[in-house]
């Protein structure tokens, strides 16, 4: 679900505020767009570990299992460069036996860590099932991103812009008078001592697909731009 929200914030001056809006009576608008997407990339990491007494039948075993699951992402279609196998982690591991006082060797375990990045996330529980059947038995952090987001962001900007003209337009018919030239503009707040106060409210919603058994939840993403106007 893509969930679109504009406010507007405004603030009507005739002050000076360090040289960032002009001397002559002024509006100093905000306009602010956001929208809330589905993430279209999960950055993946798993691991497989492997412990015996005899080191290359562990190494051999996490050696297999890598190569099942490397193949397994490139079937899902994760690209060779989007796929990073870490080194292999060996560690000698022993065990304190209070009979003897002495440390006693239990294994060795061997670990490899991979990281992907998924872009077809509709897939995710799927990949995940295939990596479990694998061998995989480690599944560290998924980090879910809005990776190609240039698109919706110059939306939202474009958004953000509207509204700041909106608000100029609207706060001037209030007090009667009329908007001028664009004096600035600026995508980050100004050297002012206030802060504009929010206007309200207007949503939309566009609907996105999504495969209803997994749920990654929505990120938000923001534009905010600021504007100040002559009054005549």
């Amino acid at each position: 679900m893509r969930l679109f929200t504009a406010a507007l914030s405004i603030l009507l001056s005739t002050s000076t505020f360090a040289g960032s809006i002009p001397t002559s009576p002024h509006l100093y608008v905000k306009g602010y767009s956001e929208v809330s997407v589905q993430p279209d990339t999960a950055i993946i990491n798993v691991a497989i570990n492997e412990k015996n007494k005899n080191l290359q039948d562990a190494k051999s075993n996490v050696d297999l299992v890598v190569a099942r699951a490397l193949d397994i992402a490139k079937s899902f279609g994760v690209k060779g460069n989007h796929i990073h196998a870490q080194q292999l982690n060996v560690y000698k591991q022993t065990r304190y036996n209070r009979a003897t006082n002495e440390e006693e060797f239990t294994g060795f375990k061997v670990s490899r860590n991979i990281t992907l990045k998924l872009k077809n996330v509709d897939r995710y529980p799927e990949l995940l099932q295939a990596f479990v059947d694998s061998g995989i038995n480690q599944f560290n952090n998924t980090q879910f991103i809005v990776e190609d987001k240039a698109e919706i962001m110059n939306e939202l900007k474009q958004n953000a812009i509207k509204q700041a003209k909106l608000g100029a337009e609207e706060l001037a018919d209030g007090f009667g008078v009329e908007v001028g030239d664009l004096y600035s503009v600026s995508f980050s707040p100004m050297n002012v001592p206030v802060q504009p106060y929010a206007r309200g409210k207007v949503m939309a919603a566009e609907s996105m697909s999504l495969q209803d058994s997994y749920s990654t939840g929505d990120t938000k993403l923001t534009a905010e731009v600021y504007a100040v106007y002559y009054i005549k």
